[in-house]
């Protein structure tokens, strides 16, 4: 299978394994709050949700270290396709494909800016067994992802195999120990957030959708510092950024240039 810009996906049978338990309650959870996702982070986030993807993507496009043109871009995780779409409003010559792991999400990136200028295709898919060859992309990103992963290391491998030497890999996440302010961050962002997160969940879907999983995925996640040197030691050179007085972080790594002689 081919897409628009001729990537292609790989059809092996080895990547298509029976997905873990985690896994299974992830997609059946979000595939119930697709309908409600895009309110429930609204109303969860305070409205603050739209400046954390703005700054995401600003510093995404800002690190770069080399002089190509980096146009081709994954958006691993993509939910309904609004970082993906913010890509493309500050970089309207981009491609991007836009994968998640649920259907019901995928439904809701078609009505987005990038989707119907051409300029994003959507594929079905698992973070940690990307269907791409290596070095498919110019560029990665994900957007609150990496709380599900269920082996890092393994995953942050996977995702520098699809990404060409020198380029960009970005994530991100909820702030975690990433200031001095961590002990408030902590009780906002892992007890406020999570308490708003089930109120509109429950509100806006009248009770029938679950919202289980911030506030546990949160209290394990990794220190910036940590998810450092897990980014190093996959391969990418790493810096991160924080914002919203730490309460986000955005993580961003170049992949290392490839080392073997030809």
């Amino acid at each position: 299978m081919s897409l628009g810009s001729g990537i292609e996906v790989i059809a092996d049978k080895n990547r298509v394994e029976k997905k873990q338990s985690y896994n299974e309650m992830v997609k059946e959870d979000f595939n119930i709050l697709s309908t409600s996702y895009d309110r429930i982070n609204l109303f969860m986030s305070l409205g603050t949700d739209k400046q954390f993807r703005y700054l995401a993507i600003k510093h995404l496009i800002a690190a770069r270290e080399d002089h190509g043109d980096l146009n081709t871009w994954i958006d691993i995780g993509t939910g309904t396709g609004h970082l993906a779409n913010e890509l493309f409003l500050q970089k309207p010559d981009v491609y991007i494909v836009a994968m998640d792991i649920t259907q019901g999400m995928l439904g809701f990136c078609k009505d987005r800016n990038a989707h119907v200028e051409g300029s994003m295709d959507l594929v079905l898919g698992d973070a940690s067994r990307l269907p791409f060859r290596e070095r498919a992309f110019d560029g990665g990103f994900s957007g609150f992802v990496g709380r599900h992963f269920t082996d890092y290391s393994k995953t942050l491998k996977e995702h520098h195999r699809i990404i060409r030497p020198l380029g960009r890999y970005s994530m991100l996440e909820m702030g975690r120990k990433a200031t001095p302010l961590a002990p408030l961050i902590d009780v906002y962002v892992g007890q406020m957030m999570s308490m708003l997160g089930r109120l509109a969940a429950f509100i806006v879907t009248r009770g029938s959708a679950p919202f289980r999983l911030l506030e546990e995925t949160y209290a394990r996640f990794h220190s910036p510092k940590q998810l450092s040197k897990l980014f190093d030691g996959a391969g990418f050179k790493s810096w991160y950024k924080t914002g919203l007085m730490g309460s986000i972080v955005i993580m961003l790594g170049i992949r290392k240039p490839d080392t073997h002689k030809r």
